[in-house]
């Protein structure tokens, strides 16, 4: 297999005390990653050359259920809060996966407890790799990590494997724990991003990579299909029972006690006093509920954990709106008036309001 047997060659001309080389294994989901991992390890081994498998799934962040939420509330968020949420280089911890690299480069041996689990969709796995004195350590992921991370590698190979057969190989897999449309908005949730790793890899690192195809053999560079749409969450809301109307309430100095310059991490948050209670009360009296802030989208999700934490519940927040006045503009109906305003000192409350 021609690319083992330059995998091969890379390592017998690793010089002076370099004993290991760190070959990282990419391509897009479902185009055989794993299988081509096996193969080249397969053939490491006939030729008597020591070899460990590493896989970045191991370290998911989250699990399965617990990604699939965390991606909807980033789409109450907002589109551009959702457009960084499925970008993939959230979804594993790299920071934590390049040290594991250096441990194993070194010749150490490292332990996973609750480890991802593809088959299973859970963080349950328990992962024990040994160290070895010389030879192979290959690492598999749809997104190997950022420009740090590519920089430790010694060969990347990149698995051209066409998107319509990765298509029907996920389908397989997965028709058994998710439904088709699920299948298909994942898939181009997943392509959205690994193009992003796929141009950046083949712009910096191309001397570094070997295209094959599932055999091992060289090929030409994948053609990237540039994802247009996205697709999104779609809420089943109950409107029977939301009759009562809508609610703007601003965040800062309304609810949370006002900063001057606020956290993305949202440590600083104070509930102001009756204020959780009262969104809480709105919402069960079948008001929908849409928070407003200054506070821009890609430094908001902290702070929405944040609230989510202290028992603050709500339907969407717009962010990035200008400093100054809001006004509310609506007509009325049957002489009834539909636009209201509760004007309130900074950092009052909303515990007294009375709708």
């Amino acid at each position: 297999m021609e690319v083992a047997k330059h995998i091969i060659s890379k390592l017998s001309q690793a010089e002076g005390e370099r004993k290991r080389i760190l070959v990282g294994i990419c391509g897009r989901a479902g185009a055989g990653k794993t299988t081509i991992a096996e193969k080249i390890a397969k053939e490491l081994n006939a030729s008597k050359i020591d070899n460990v498998f590493y896989s970045g799934d191991w370290r998911f962040i989250l699990d399965s259920k617990g990604r699939k939420l965390w991606l909807h509330e980033k789409w109450k968020a907002g589109i551009d809060a959702y457009l960084y949420a499925i970008n993939q280089y959230n979804w594993w911890n790299f920071e934590t996966i390049s040290n594991e690299l250096d441990k194993l480069t070194k010749g150490s041996s490292i332990a996973i407890d609750n480890a991802y689990d593809r088959t299973t969709g859970k963080r349950s796995l328990q992962v024990n790799i040994t160290a070895i004195e010389k030879g192979v350590i290959l690492y598999e992921n749809c997104i190997l990590g950022g420009v740090e991370l590519l920089e430790k590698l010694d060969v990347v190979v990149l698995l051209n494997t066409p998107d319509n057969i990765c298509f029907e190989r996920i389908i397989k897999k997965d028709v058994s724990r998710r439904s088709l449309t699920d299948i298909a908005a994942r898939f181009i949730i997943t392509t959205y991003s690994e193009n992003i790793f796929l141009e950046m890899l083949l712009d910096k690192f191309s001397n570094k990579v070997l295209v094959c195809d599932s055999d091992g053999k060289f090929g030409r560079s994948p053609d990237i299909q540039k994802v247009s749409q996205i697709p999104v969450p779609i809420p089943e809301r109950e409107y029977e029972i939301r009759k009562k109307g809508v609610i703007f309430c601003d965040l800062d100095g309304t609810i949370i006690k006002h900063v001057p310059v606020p956290s993305a991490t949202g440590e600083e948050i104070e509930i102001i006093k009756g204020s959780a209670e009262k969104l809480n009360e709105f919402i069960k009296e079948g008001y929908h509920l849409v928070l407003t802030t200054s506070r821009p989208y890609n430094k908001v999700f902290g702070v929405l954990d944040k609230l989510k934490s202290k028992g603050i519940e709500f339907d969407q927040i717009i962010c990035d709106l200008p400093v100054g006045p809001r006004h509310l503009i609506n007509d009325s109906k049957d002489d009834e008036v539909r636009a209201i305003i509760h004007p309130l000192k900074r950092d009052e409350g909303i515990g007294h309001i009375k709708l």
